[in-house]
């Protein structure tokens, strides 16, 4: 870091080394919460909580949309990441314009309410009960390929309204292109068969269009942003955003945190005597986890923050990793306190841009945890073949998790779909 008109730090987050060291990493960079990366054309880093909050909330200044080739000469950004790159669309409700957004988000909130929540916990947990029953007598599992992983993708079909049945398909293709490097094989499969996917959502937009349904799809096809209904594009994009924030997220804070508690049996303990505790460490494991680690924002007027001067048109990555480990915000930031309190974490974002689906996830952890916790309790994970995202500067989670564990009892529940 030097000490020249604006501080410069200089770090490529697209490099192995930056994923390897990005927590110490993160923990210098905070010493100036808001600097300037050169690297692919420049951008502003803010890494301390006070900013990221501040952010977070001022949609107005540090905007999330995506506009190609804008008419105001704003080079926007969306939230894609630093460079954002060649031909990725507008995902969806997280870089809609604000008018659209506002209504994307009241034609979608109704779903995912706390009442509408409470209603789909049978489903949920029918679901982690059925899935877990596959594998129970057997005494060995891969965590997230067969409980972490379909649990979610079956729910957000569920809600969406698609097919539950074809979850191994989208779950496969989601996690396949987070979770490897873009290079990858197995990137490159999963992206073949998006062309696929797109045509079959756009095939069953036109039947719901004639014959709507009460899920989350007939809605957005039915529904009009600015007097007009979405083309089948943009709805594309807004189905992209609601499978991958359910497939993923989720996924990965049950999968990491599953991983921690059993390297720390003391407090994995704690929690199967105490299950009271596991919404206060849900809260926890979303803090030290954020596994949404940064997102992007386009500067729309001149303004100060954190000391510095940014420019209109200017991109800055906030890191929710970073700000929720803030030591001036949290005491032992570093370390999981499972009954931290409070917790005023930034996981989910905050401001008019906050992730839509956190109730969903905090009940489906629950729910996914308490299974686990109380059906297994001491699965041990095989270390030498758990495998993690390889180097995506966004988001973090579990690739592969073998455990073994006592074999225990099928509860012979229904399949749920």
């Amino acid at each position: 870091m030097s000490t020249t008109e604006r501080p410069i730090v200089e770090f490529d987050h697209h490099t192995a080394e930056y994923h390897e060291r990005r927590y110490e990493q993160w923990a210098e960079l905070r010493k100036c919460p808001v600097a300037f990366n050169p690297a692919y054309g420049g951008f502003w880093v803010v890494s301390g909580y006070d900013e990221v909050n501040a952010v977070s909330r001022d949609e107005d200044t540090f905007t999330s949309t995506y506009v190609a080739d804008a008419a105001d000469g704003i080079d926007y950004l969306g939230i894609m990441g630093v460079p954002r790159l060649e031909g990725v669309p507008p995902a969806g409700i997280a870089e809609s314009l604000p008018g659209p957004h506002a209504e994307l988000r009241r034609v979608i909130n109704p779903f995912l309410l706390p009442p509408a929540v409470e209603k789909l916990e049978p489903f949920m947990q029918q679901s982690a009960t059925w899935f877990l029953d596959q594998k129970i007598e057997s005494g060995a599992m891969e965590m997230v390929d067969e409980f972490t992983n379909p649990v979610p993708a079956v729910l957000t079909l569920r809600m969406l309204g698609l097919p539950e049945e074809n979850w191994p398909y989208y779950a496969e293709v989601f996690h396949a292109m987070i979770a490897f490097p873009p290079d990858s094989p197995e990137a490159a499969h999963a992206l073949g068969l998006i062309p696929g996917m797109m045509g079959h959502l756009v095939e069953i937009a036109a039947e719901r269009r004639k014959k709507p349904g009460d899920d989350m799809f007939s809605a957005l096809v039915t529904m009009q942003v600015e007097g007009r209904y979405l083309t089948d594009e943009e709805l594309i994009g807004v189905l992209w955003n609601l499978i991958g924030g359910g497939l993923d997220t989720t996924t990965s804070l049950t999968s990491l945190s599953l991983h921690w508690l059993e390297g720390h049996p003391e407090a994995r303990q704690r929690l199967i005597d105490e299950p009271a505790l596991l919404n206060a460490a849900c809260e926890e494991f979303l803090r030290y986890f954020s596994v949404n680690e940064t997102l992007t924002r386009t500067v729309t007027r001149d303004v100060e923050l954190g000391g510095q001067q940014l420019h209109r048109g200017d991109h800055l990555m906030l890191s929710w990793l970073s700000a929720n480990r803030d030591e001036e915000k949290f005491d032992r930031a570093d370390e999981v306190v499972i009954d931290r309190a409070p917790n005023p974490h930034l996981a989910f974002g905050v401001g008019p841009r906050r992730c839509i689906g956190l109730h969903l996830a905090r009940t489906l952890f629950r729910i996914m945890a308490t299974e686990v916790l109380t059906r297994i309790p001491d699965y041990a994970v095989d270390q030498a073949r758990t495998t993690f995202y390889q180097g995506n500067p966004e988001l973090f989670g579990v690739v592969h998790m073998p455990v073994t564990f006592t074999p225990g009892a099928v509860v012979g529940v229904e399949r749920p779909f």
